[in-house]
């Protein structure tokens, strides 16, 4: 035999349901309703104030901000280098090639210095040829292309 008993339910009180109602559950709105209570007068929380900034913030947004300048500053300066060193040695190889002799130079790279960065901005660098091919290995080779001279 089945001994359970049934209990009311914590979350609905049986004197709020209505009369002829076979719902066991109502809507938070109805309820509130019954109770000559509405929603919006209920109390509501307060946002609390924003906190003013501190001075080490101030200083660490700074520090940041001026961070971020000068890595800009710096990578815009390295492409202004690299610019630079690529059309000269754009040039030295047009001028190479244009001279026909028995080596012609075709890569190269220009030396500055001691390489730091002082002289790397400042000083004039000089054009070294890093591969030199002779004149009858690049006929060979555009032959094997298949590029016919005019």
């Amino acid at each position: 035999m089945n001994m359970a008993t049934t209990r009311p339910s914590p979350g609905l009180s049986r004197a709020n349901t209505r009369s002829g109602s076979t719902s066991t559950s109502r809507s938070p709105s109805s309820a509130s309703r019954d109770d000559g209570r509405s929603f919006a007068a209920a109390p509501r929380a307060q946002a609390a104030a924003p906190t003013p900034p501190s001075a080490l913030r101030d200083v660490s947004d700074i520090v940041v901000g001026v961070a971020l300048m000068l890595g800009v500053l710096f990578a815009l300066l390295m492409l202004t280098l690299y610019t630079r060193d690529s059309m000269v040695i754009g040039k030295a190889l047009q001028d190479q090639g244009s001279a026909r002799g028995t080596l012609i130079c075709k890569d190269g790279k220009v030396a500055r210095g001691d390489g730091s960065l002082p002289d790397r901005i400042v000083e004039d660098g000089v054009f070294v040829c890093t591969d030199w091919r002779t004149l009858q290995a690049i006929e060979q080779e555009e032959a094997d292309r298949g590029m016919r001279k005019y």
